[in-house]
């Protein structure tokens, strides 16, 4: 039997304390990282309504960002891929920070909100990084559930090993996602989109005690019992996620393709392409066929100047034949010249 108390730390936050029947104190760190330190903890079987401003204003953005997620996660794609990388980053980055404790409150914000940032920009631009992403989160998502049943009847205190696992499902559901893109892209935004909304519905109803719950297991560490509401709300997540899925694939998926925005961008590269290759290739043949006619009218010049010379010798019914065409050659003359010189210019 196990006797649970609770601890105000020096720097406002409470910290879950559990002394063992040997007298042994073991002390996991559940402080959740974004509850305001002048509300006190709440571990009771009671449900609290003692919230802080900035952790009730995220947990409502949460529950709105969860109902996009859930039923319109693949017609707002490069949204929600952007949505992804900014959560899965910034969420990492802030809980290894949190863990170190090595900044302040407002440099472990500063540094996961840029890793989010970056990430999230990533996987927008990247389309291929977004959807293994995607399905890295619903393998994640899965082992949190394995680790939540698995608890129940085993403890595990290996903390590679929990790690490991995420690390090998993730892989797996992110190959999925590239080789069945719309199909994993669906369930995926479902399953983490039903994961987000119930976390903000969960602040409201316990403070995210079962959330805390399922980061302990990550840890490997030990937890206190839940209560019923809490199993309420981890039951309902795999029914909403359904539903969630359900509703994109028949309804707010239709008629939506992610590839042929990345095909028209494609196409109309291709097409600039031909475009410009085209007016370059006429451009050349222009200017060959400008120069052909220079050297054609110069060659005639030529035998214009001859003709004159020898004019003088010829008799008078061949010169006014010869006069008809110098004054045809020279018309032609000038054209070519002017031509010419405007190809020149």
């Amino acid at each position: 039997m196990s006797l649970v108390t609770f601890t105000s730390l020096t720097d406002g936050d409470d910290q879950l304390n559990i002394t063992t029947e040997n007298g042994l104190m073991h002390t996991p760190n559940v402080t959740i990282p974004w509850l305001d330190p002048s509300i006190p903890a709440h571990h009771s079987c009671d449900i609290s309504t003692k919230y802080g401003i900035l952790s009730s204003i995220i947990a409502a953005v949460c529950f709105i960002f969860g109902i996009l997620y859930t039923f319109f996660g693949y017609r707002f794609f490069k949204a929600i891929m952007f949505l992804t990388g900014f959560i899965f980053g910034a969420v990492l980055v802030y809980m290894i920070i949190l863990e170190q404790d090595i900044l302040p409150p407002e440099g472990i914000l500063g540094c996961a909100a840029g890793a989010g940032i970056l990430l999230g920009l990533l996987t927008m631009l990247i389309q291929h990084i977004g959807l293994f992403l995607t399905g890295f989160n619903l393998g994640v998502a899965a082992v949190a559930v394995i680790l939540v049943v698995v608890e129940q009847f085993v403890h595990i205190s290996i903390l590679w090993i929990p790690i490991g696992i995420f690390l090998v499902l993730g892989v797996i559901f992110g190959i999925l996602s590239l080789r069945f893109q719309k199909t994993m892209t669906v369930i995926g935004t479902s399953v983490f989109g039903a994961a987000i909304g119930l976390a903000g519905i969960d602040y409201f109803v316990e403070l995210c005690r079962m959330a805390l719950y399922i980061w302990d297991r990550v840890k490997t560490v030990t937890s206190s019992e839940l209560c019923w509401f809490s199993w309420l709300m981890f039951a309902i997540w795999p029914a909403y996620a359904t539903l969630g899925a359900i509703i994109q694939w028949k309804f707010t998926s239709v008629g939506v393709d992610h590839r042929l925005a990345l095909r028209s961008h494609r196409e109309q590269g291709a097409n600039l392409q031909q475009v410009r290759a085209r007016e370059k290739k006429e451009t050349q043949q222009t200017r060959y066929r400008h120069l052909y006619q220079a050297r054609r009218v110069k060659g005639d010049v030529i035998s214009q100047n001859f003709i004159h010379s020898m004019q003088p010798k010829l008799p008078p019914a061949m010169q006014s034949l010869t006069a008809l065409n110098t004054e045809s050659n020279n018309e032609e003359e000038s054209t070519a010249t002017t031509t010419l010189t405007h190809v020149t210019t």
